[in-house]
Parts: C-alpha cells; structure tokens; sequence
C-alpha cells in the first residue's frame, strides 16, 4: 500500500531538543513500523514543505500556471495514495494550524474514498484525545473515512531515549495495530471500486 502520513507541528524551541522534535520522533515510529510492514509511506512535513498561508486552494485558482511545480507533485501523490495515516499533535485541544493550512490547499476529490488512520500525541496525559475530535471532523469532511483503532500516545516526551529511539513496545504495538487495520480498509475499498466503481455524485 502507498500511505501519505502528515506531520502536524512545526514547533520549535528548548522542550525539543534532541533528535527531533515530539512529532518527528513519533512519526518517525509510524514511518518505520509500516515500512516493515511492507507499505510505501510518503511523508508530509510542514516544517519541510512549506505551504504559504492559505488564501486560495487549488482547485478554485483561476491561473493554474501560477502553481508551483513542488504543489502538483503534492496534489498527484495525495490522488495516487490507497490511504492516510496522521500524525497530529495537540495545540489549546485544536489541530495544528499548519496542518489545517497544509490539506486546505488541495480540494476533497484528492482525499475521497481512502481510509486514514490516526496518531495524536501530548506531554499530558490523555495522549491528544482532545484533538481527535476534531480532527475526525474534518478529515471526514475531506472525505477519508477513519480507521476504529486510532493511536493516542500519552506522555510522549517519556517514550523516547537521549537518542531519539522509541522506549515503548505497547506504542509500537498500537501503532502496528492502526497501521494493519489501515492497509484493511484500503484493500477492501480498492477491492469494492474495481467490482462496483464509485458513487454516482
């Protein structure tokens, strides 16, 4: 399977030193785990990709020649994905402006009819519970559908070594367990559009 797994924070500063911040250590941990399950994953960064503050997406753009060449690749490989897997952190019980900002740019018809499974992560401890409402809100919203076994990692700045290596085997374990029920739901869709196509709009 090919996922495309969103980083959430482009935070910075004293509390994420080290390999890394939070994020990119447990995203790290969802990379390498279906990896070893066989599965392509692309990885979204905001800290990397740089989207600019949104004023209009894509699709509502009168000049497309006026896109940049780095935003259609991003748009083809969200198309060409069999699902999604977050990676979310939890600002004030919110999403992450940037991630909000990142899928913004891209309309509903290049997330449609995939599965993502989600990880939320915090310092306290109910792992970025809060966030996940929300963040099922709109990721519905767009049109993915979400997975039952979701992953909220708990005091995260306590899962890791010095050295940025993940201490946790029950996290690893959840995070197999969302990935396995992902890939799930991908072969059933991708199954169910090769025998009965689409819904009629």
């Amino acid at each position: 399977m090919r996922f495309v797994l969103f980083l959430s924070s482009t935070r910075v500063g004293s509390s994420f030193t080290g390999v890394g911040s939070w994020g990119d250590r447990v995203g790290s941990v969802i990379k390498a785990r279906a990896e070893k399950a066989g599965h392509e994953v692309s990885v979204w960064d905001p800290k990397v990709l740089n989207f600019p503050m949104l004023q209009q997406p894509i699709q509502m753009l009168p000049d497309k020649s006026t896109i940049p060449q780095w935003m259609m690749d991003c748009k083809k490989e969200l198309e060409e994905a069999d699902a999604f897997l977050t990676c979310c952190a939890e600002y004030n019980s919110q999403i992450p402006p940037a991630l909000t900002n990142m899928l913004d740019h891209f309309p509903p018809a290049s997330f449609r009819h995939r599965p993502v499974g989600i990880t939320t992560y915090s310092v306290s401890s109910g792992g970025g519970m809060r966030v996940q409402a929300p963040l099922k809100v709109m990721v519905t919203d767009l049109g993915m559908l979400t997975v039952p076994a979701s992953v909220k990692v708990d005091f995260v700045n306590k899962k890791f070594d010095e050295q940025g290596v993940c201490t946790d085997a029950k996290m690893e374990e959840y995070v197999d367990r969302m990935i396995s029920e992902t890939a799930w739901y991908a072969q059933a869709i991708k199954n169910h559009k090769t025998s009965c196509g689409l819904p009629s709009a």
